[in-house]
């Protein structure tokens, strides 16, 4: 099994926390047009420290070529062009295998 983790801080932008929703039932709506998604969830952060992500994203695959499917999905890349990068100022990713 593969985890792929990512946790977005948002940029200044208006409307921080409708931004950081749309964000979350965009990606989690992916595990119905994506079959190789095995598991995702999305967390909208409540910590008010510094160093704190505003948008965390968890996701599992069964392969490396599941994620890599995932990753170059047209409606994965939709998402991020359209909820995503607009709106984020920072991005950490981790994969790791189980």
């Amino acid at each position: 099994m593969i985890k792929h983790i990512v946790m977005w801080k948002m940029a200044p932008v208006e409307d921080k926390a409708g931004k950081a929703k749309a964000i979350k039932e965009n990606l989690e709506a992916l595990k119905d047009k994506i079959d190789v998604i095995a598991d995702i969830e999305v967390g909208l952060n409540f910590n008010d420290t510094d160093s704190a992500a505003d948008v965390v994203l968890v996701s599992t695959f069964k392969t490396v070529q599941d994620l890599n499917e995932y990753q170059n999905h047209p409606a994965h890349k939709a998402v991020g062009a359209a909820y995503v990068r607009p709106y984020v100022s920072e991005r950490r990713v981790c994969d790791y295998e189980l």
